[in-house]
């Protein structure tokens, strides 16, 4: 949708203040096309970040193996309050698991969070410049 759309779309009153603002400041052009939607990936990227026990648990486990009671522990959570939250990371890709005998091990998985946080950056549309400062 362009911005002229979305001003011809407001009442009277606005449209006439939108519109002599524009005339003035030309800090909008009436013809730029305005994208709102958001790809699924990148939604439910977000989504899993935004969560601070899912965050606090990708931090804790860059670059070390950790198995569920000792996430726990560092969390002071409950075990099965912390699974739940493995499972939804290790569904994104954002974990690696291993299996010691009967122990599950995780780690954050580095190329997947990466290419989580790049395909944000891209959505959004930051400048390569900006992004990498």
């Amino acid at each position: 949708m362009k911005v002229r759309e979305l001003i011809a779309g407001l009442d009277e009153k606005q449209r006439r203040s939108v519109s002599k603002c524009l005339d003035e400041c030309r800090l909008v052009d009436p013809e730029e096309e305005v994208l709102v939607e958001v790809s699924k990936e990148v939604l439910d990227f977000v989504k899993v970040l935004a969560n601070p026990i899912r965050l606090s648990i990708l931090k804790m486990l860059m670059n070390r193996w950790m198995c569920v009671c000792l996430i726990a522990k560092a969390l002071d959570q409950d075990q099965t309050l912390i699974s739940h939250h493995l499972r939804s990371l290790k569904r994104m890709g954002l974990l690696e698991e291993r299996r010691e005998g009967k122990i599950r091990f995780y780690r954050t998985n580095p190329k997947s969070l990466r290419e989580g946080i790049d395909g944000l950056i891209k959505e959004i549309g930051v400048p390569k410049s900006e992004a990498s400062d």
